[in-house]
């Protein structure tokens, strides 16, 4: 093997390194392609490349419109990152509720239930009360539930119904059949939206959080009574928590009907 050749493998991982503790030393802000460029003294075209690396290895994440790239903290940080992650989204929910009047939900995935991690209640005087810190059901048959569910791989769809096939009934007559066509149209929409299920006459409407897109463990979802979520509204709503997921720089689906 050359010199060269020898060198430049040191050079390549120096260069990544340094692009890290760019990005590690920037914080939640991140940072966009010119100042990892200027920070670094990196031309943007290397940057991009090693970005592009970084972030299929789970060591940073992309804003939704790509512009500001941050470090991933929960990828040195296993043990703790569900916890570290539900911290870091409380406020999320604090606004969502402050700006809909409605309750709002933060799910995560336990196997095939939905475990609820934090609630956040807003000004409405009727809110949704029934769904608790600790509460468990099927995956699927909330909104937040039902993003996550739609967004598992095929095989990981399958299993699940299959576990819960037998629960689905105590929740609003539920049945398999019904939750892939559910799950069909989240996947269409980019969001999901489930009434009269969970909780009788309330609907949700949720979006998984995808900083691991092959595997989502959260979502956010706001829930209300039937009467008050047309969808016009449902839409107002999806886009508030999009916009806060986003300003957090955590990254729900992309698409949007």
């Amino acid at each position: 093997m050359s010199s060269t050749m020898k060198q430049s493998g040191p050079k390549t991982f120096a260069r990544g390194l340094r692009i890290m503790d760019a990005l590690h030393s920037a914080g939640d802000t991140g940072l966009k392609i010119t100042d990892i460029a200027i920070q670094t003294g990196i031309e943007r075209t290397t940057v991009y490349r090693f970005l592009d690396i970084l972030i299929r290895e789970g060591y940073a994440h992309a804003s939704p419109d790509k512009r500001v790239f941050v470090f991933n903290e929960m990828r040195f940080t296993r043990g703790t990152s569900l916890a570290y992650t539900t911290e870091r989204l409380k406020p999320v929910l604090q606004r969502i509720s402050a700006q809909t009047g409605d309750s709002s939900f933060l799910v995560r995935r336990e196997d095939g239930d939905s475990l609820c991690v934090h609630r956040e209640l807003g000004t409405y005087p009727l809110q949704v009360l029934s769904v608790t810190i600790g509460h468990r059901q099927p995956l699927g048959v909330g909104a937040a539930g039902l993003a996550l569910l739609a967004n598992l791989p095929q095989n990981d769809i399958d299993d699940i119904l299959d576990i819960n096939k037998e629960k689905l009934a105590n929740y609003g007559g539920m049945t398999s059949k019904q939750l892939r066509k559910l799950i069909a149209s989240t996947l269409e929409r980019g969001w999901s939206a489930v009434g009269n299920a969970a909780v009788p006459g309330v609907l949700g409407v949720g979006v998984p959080i995808l900083r691991n897109p092959d595997n989502p463990l959260f979502a956010i979802s706001v829930s209300s009574v039937v009467d008050r979520m047309p969808l016009k509204r449902q839409h107002f709503i999806i886009n508030v928590i999009k916009k806060e997921l986003a300003a957090a720089h955590f990254q729900s689906t992309s698409n949007e009907s």
